[in-house]
């Protein structure tokens, strides 16, 4: 492999080298490990906290937050089976995050299988009502502030929606009734021991305000990956990532280098810590203009516009230059006469 000059990283130049990316190299312990000390010592923190030292949440709350963010993605990975090397603890950690998320690890796949197969089109159903033209700019507003704002409902919701309407083999079924099953055994065992003991406030403030953070988080950062953008490749439907900085790295790798989002697209199955290595490879492959931003930041504040319009896909040019076609006045010009 060649080197990356800037960082030093060796990244692919041949077919050959992208296809060993492929290979697991890693195991995710030493990345998922403080991630899960983190977590529980700050839900222990605002479990504790005594109430006259209630301005701390604003600081535990969005920390507790991010965190949850940050298994929403590696729930992500699992479904690909790229997290972890050994498939069980790979479900175990997707079974667990889906359940607590009201999203069962096979409803995710189901949904999320489509999402890369017909990625903006009107079949991908993690983008609905975005990708399908026709739908009122109001509704589409009103579904983004939702998502937005109650994600961490509106997202299960989508996903429900996704298996509802989609075709299921009797395998997927059952596995999926059973997501579904637990879903409400483990959130059940939560309400009732929560009303048994009166601990509401308990719930409150170590799950329900930081997954609703978290909500917001995963959202926004949906939006910035696909909101907006009218490509007819992956490439180009997708905003993509690559901040040279020492720092980003860190920011980066904590978000298990999803901000390299346009090669996860092109090659679905390569392990997380590989996409940076892939990324000059496929970006020169590229059939259309990619949008490639030099930080997260940058991404962010080029989808933001497209909420007061929220669209993706190229079927809304298809649309806008159809209706223009038949807005055009037939012309009632009559031809110049020759000169004889």
């Amino acid at each position: 492999m060649a080197e990356q000059s800037s960082r030093k990283r060796p990244v692919a130049t041949t077919r050959q080298e992208i296809a060993e990316l492929h290979a697991f190299k890693h195991w995710p312990a030493r990345k998922l490990w403080p991630l899960i000390i983190a977590t529980v010592a700050l839900a222990v923190a605002a479990a504790e906290l005594p109430p006259e030292y209630w301005p701390w949440y604003l600081v535990i709350w969005p920390a507790l937050g991010t965190l949850l963010f940050l298994f929403v993605i590696a729930f992500h990975d699992a479904s690909h089976d790229r997290l972890h090397p050994v498939r069980g603890m790979n479900e175990l950690f997707g079974h667990t995050i889906g359940t607590f998320s009201l999203v069962p690890l096979d409803v995710y796949r189901h949904a999320h299988a489509r999402h890369h197969a017909y990625l903006s089109t009107p079949q991908d159903p993690e983008l609905w009502p975005f990708n399908v033209p026709g739908t009122p700019r109001a509704l589409r507003v009103l579904a983004a502030a939702c998502e937005i704002v109650l994600g961490m409902l509106y997202s299960p919701f989508l996903f429900l929606r996704s298996v509802l309407q989609g075709d299921l083999v009797p395998g997927e079924r059952r596995l999926i009734i059973r997501g579904y099953l637990l879903c409400a055994v483990v959130w059940g065992t939560i309400l009732a021991v929560t009303y048994e003991d009166d601990l509401w406030w308990l719930l409150v403030a170590t799950l329900i305000v930081p997954m609703a953070i978290s909500g917001v988080l995963q959202t926004l950062n949906k939006y910035t990956q696909h909101l907006g953008l009218h490509g007819h490749t992956v490439l180009g439907l997708t905003r993509t990532v690559v901040d040279e900085h020492e720092a980003a790295e860190v920011v980066s790798s904590a978000m298990f280098y999803n901000d390299y989002h346009g090669t996860h697209h092109r090659y679905a199955k390569i392990p997380y810590y590989n996409l940076p290595a892939a990324t000059p490879y496929t970006l020169a492959g590229a059939d259309e203009f990619c949008p490639v931003y030099p930080n997260l930041a940058y991404a962010f504040f080029a989808m933001l516009p497209y909420l007061a319009d929220p669209k993706a896909g190229p079927q809304w040019l298809d649309e806008e230059c159809a209706h223009s076609a038949m807005a055009e006045p037939t012309s009632t010009a009559q031809p110049v006469p020759a000169h004889v």
